[in-house]
């Protein structure tokens, strides 16, 4: 029996979300575990390479994922997507436990192990999309909520996986088994939940040339996307490895640190979201105040490497971070509200995932290149301040995008 109330649907949505994101970032930070026993003992420099293409791997198929998985939710309702994505992700990471090393399997067990990572990349490109596309059509009154939830989401699979790969780092199998469970059982509970999509008589093709009908959506879309992720990724993980290599800060240390912070984004988002439906907050103002937040704290972020006070560095990341939370926890709002209803879930999917992808792959190695070329760590900051900027500049004015 299906449950007839959106607050009974909506938890099960967010609590997929939490462990697809779990299960991809498990795969991610037990990279070397994995490379040892799918890839064999080699080089160093090998190891890093296969470690390096396995984790960029998936953020290349994210977006093929998304067109699939996205249309999948425009023709056949947001439910049948949510479940294809979940079986998806959970096949592959149980798949971890259980697929013999390269002792005894040799090149195949190689071949498998980049065929997972594929299938989790496609089935988060799908996932995170979908959870969106449900939750800006769920409540018309409680949009910013819902979706704030859902960034919250992620950020709880997140440390949730950090958490375990510390401690599970040389039987990681034991952890993939737990995820690829508990994900066939976050599938029985979707099959639950309530469709609020009427699915329409059309074909793909259809489907994929309304998706990008909007093309000022689309493009204002793929800004403020490159906005949401570069500045997580360069800010937290690019920030953090040069804190550990020049300043020897311990990475236990920067682990609670890094814990303290997405501690932050857990909690924050769902309340301000919340404040936000009930006070009637233009969510469009909340984001410009987020992304003029981030380009006037990143120069701190900046300075604070410069002076290579750790302190200074973890009070800046603080600031940059709570600025960020303002602007992401709208987005899923934004994005819906720019794409019409026939191809919504397609649009919203597919544009995320090229720009999240894009830059989730390349923030580290766009950070580096700024400081390189500036001979400066304060220059970390002008990526962050350049995208934020663009944001700004969609944010400026109210746009009118055509919708049928």
């Amino acid at each position: 029996m299906q449950t007839d109330n959106a607050k009974q649907s909506f938890p099960i949505v967010a609590l997929g979300v939490v462990f697809e994101h779990f299960d991809m970032m498990l795969a991610s930070l037990l990279a070397s575990s994995i490379v040892e026993e799918f890839v064999g003992s080699t080089s160093p420099s090998l190891k890093l390479l296969y470690a390096y293409v396995g984790y960029a791997i998936a953020f290349l198929f994210r977006p093929l994922g998304a067109f699939c998985f996205g249309c999948i939710g425009d023709l056949y309702g947001r439910k049948a997507s949510l479940i294809g994505s979940m079986i998806l992700m959970s096949t592959a990471t149980l798949a971890f436990a259980f697929i013999p090393g390269v002792e005894k399997l040799g090149l195949i067990s190689t071949v498998l192990f980049f065929l997972c990572r594929i299938s989790q990349g496609m089935a988060v490109g799908g996932e995170y999309g979908t959870a969106m596309t449900y939750a800006f059509e769920l409540s018309p009154e409680r949009r910013t909520f819902y979706g704030a939830c859902v960034v919250s989401s992620t950020h709880v699979g997140g440390i949730f996986a950090s958490f375990l790969a510390s401690r599970y780092m040389e039987n990681f199998r034991v952890i993939f088994l737990i995820g690829g469970l508990a994900g066939f059982f976050i599938v029985l509970f979707r099959s639950f939940i309530k469709e609020q999509y009427v699915a329409r008589s059309k074909k793909i093709s259809e489907i994929a040339m309304e998706s990008v009908e909007n093309k000022q959506g689309i493009m204002d879309s793929l800004v403020v996307a490159s906005m949401v992720v570069l500045v997580f990724y360069g800010s937290l993980i690019y920030c953090n490895e040069l804190v550990h290599q020049e300043l020897k800060i311990p990475r236990s240390q920067i682990f609670k640190a890094n814990s303290f912070l997405l501690g932050l984004w857990i909690v924050l988002p769902p309340c301000c979201g919340y404040c936000a439906d009930r006070f009637a907050i233009s969510y469009r103002k909340l984001m410009k105040i987020g992304a003029q937040g981030v380009f006037l704290t990143a120069p701190l972020l900046g300075l604070a490497l410069s002076f290579f006070s750790y302190p200074l560095i973890l009070a800046a990341q603080t600031l940059v971070h709570l600025f960020h939370m303002i602007f992401c926890l709208c987005t899923p709002r934004f994005f819906g509200d720019i794409f019409n209803d026939t191809a919504r879930n397609t649009a919203i999917s597919t544009t995320y995932s090229l720009s999240a992808s894009f830059s989730a792959a390349l923030a580290p190695l766009i950070c580096h290149m700024s400081c390189t070329f500036f001979d400066a760590n304060f220059a970390i900051c002008y990526p962050f301040m350049l995208v934020a900027l663009g944001a700004v500049f969609i944010l400026k004015k109210e746009r009118v995008y055509a919708k049928r």
